[in-house]
């Protein structure tokens, strides 16, 4: 039995601290600034951190979605900008840039299905959690919750297993997944308005246009896009000011999705080559792309591409959590003058970092796209040293 506190939040979302002997104690459930008694695999709260607060949410126990909603918005910041320090191994946390929504920001949700009832999987759990409403959605999002929840106690939803509820802003439309759905249920499933099922449409018109920077980019039922719009737009502009303050010549956006950096990076003119994975993203990017003449794209598994046969002079690159190991050494070849990354996942983007020899981390910003969370959307600025 020993007292142990704990300073530090780890990217698991554990908090942690060293006991008098130098061990470290990872503690799941607890919050930087608790002083915990450990006990027989257990531990409880001695004393809480100053930085507690009541959750806004009466469902995040049970649903764990929010799992940092017990601290205080300004003390999140910090652990989590002290944890991304600690991933890329600089002295100074970075600036937190906060969502200009604190709540009601998510526009999308996804939720599962099962017998009539919809609701959320807790982590590493297949119970579901039916929470009445889910304050982090944006308002369109969580009436069209409520509209679903009425929906699935009396229609059938056979072979139905999951379904996200997208918005761009204004309306939300209902993306379903299932196999071997029934034909009563792709009938009853018309009724709930802009529906798709399997990224194919059912009824209304399932795809949205998403507004980023005045250019209108178009997203199929599957695309992948930023949950938080307002803050989008403030990380869109950060990294568009970077790359244009560097006066980048020519450039190089891998995994590009559906145009989010691609299309302002190429306003004023600097040509640009969008590299995006085959499937509904890619179809997305060259429909967005079209009619602006100095933004190309090719649809290649970026682990593929051969940046060798390409000319550019910077590289903007937002891959997915797992990151982006080895494509980072393979541009370093042709020696841009900087790299912008973009990452949901500081320790994969830190370690694909470790790949360059020649260049030096001099910039790195938080963006909180995940609201009483443990994630935090980093932008760090590599330069060839």
């Amino acid at each position: 039995m020993q007292d142990v506190t704990l300073p530090w939040l780890l990217p698991s979302g554990e908090a942690a601290g060293r006991d008098a002997e130098g061990r470290v104690h990872k503690v799941a459930n607890a919050v930087p600034g608790d002083l915990v008694r450990l006990e027989d695999g257990g531990y409880t709260v001695v004393q809480p951190s100053p930085d507690r607060r009541a959750p806004p949410c009466a469902w995040s126990a049970a649903c764990g979605g929010c799992d940092l909603d017990a601290l205080t918005p300004l003390a999140r910041h910090a652990a989590l900008a002290r944890m991304t320090a600690r991933a890329f191994r600089v002295d100074e946390p970075p600036a937190v840039v906060p969502s200009p929504r604190t709540t009601g920001h998510r526009a999308r949700i996804k939720l599962a299905l099962r017998e009539g009832r919809v609701g959320y999987h807790p982590p590493r759990s297949h119970d579901l959690v039916e929470p009445e409403r889910c304050a982090i959605a944006r308002p369109e999002v969580q009436q069209a919750h409520q509209v679903l929840r009425e929906f699935v106690r009396e229609a059938p939803t056979d072979g139905l297993s999951s379904v996200e509820i997208r918005s761009d802003g204004t309306r939300a439309m209902f993306s379903f997944e299932g196999e071997r759905v029934s034909r009563e249920a792709r009938a009853a499933l018309a009724e709930l308005g802009d529906v798709a099922l399997n990224g194919k449409r059912i009824a209304g018109e399932p795809g949205l246009v998403l507004s980023v920077h005045a250019h209108r980019l178009k997203a199929r039922p599957r695309s992948f896009y930023q949950v938080n719009l307002e803050i989008n737009a403030l990380l869109v502009a950060h990294v568009r000011d970077a790359v244009r303050a560097r006066g980048a010549e020519r450039i190089l956006d891998l995994y590009a999705g559906i145009g989010n950096l691609s299309l302002p990076l190429a306003e004023d003119g600097t040509p640009v080559l969008a590299v995006e994975w085959p499937g509904p993203g890619a179809a997305d990017l060259e429909e967005n792309a079209a009619g602006i003449p100095n933004l190309s794209t090719l649809t290649c598994p970026v682990e593929r591409f051969d940046p060798s046969r390409e000319a550019f002079d910077a590289v903007v690159l937002d891959p997915p959590r797992a990151g982006a190991r080895g494509v980072l050494r393979k541009l370093a070849r042709n020696r841009p003058r900087f790299i912008v990354y973009v990452s949901c996942h500081a320790p994969s983007a830190a370690r694909d970092i470790g790949e360059l020899k020649d260049y030096r981390l001099t910039e790195l910003t938080c963006f909180d796209l995940f609201v009483d969370t443990r994630h935090i959307e980093a932008v760090a600025i590599l330069e060839r040293g």
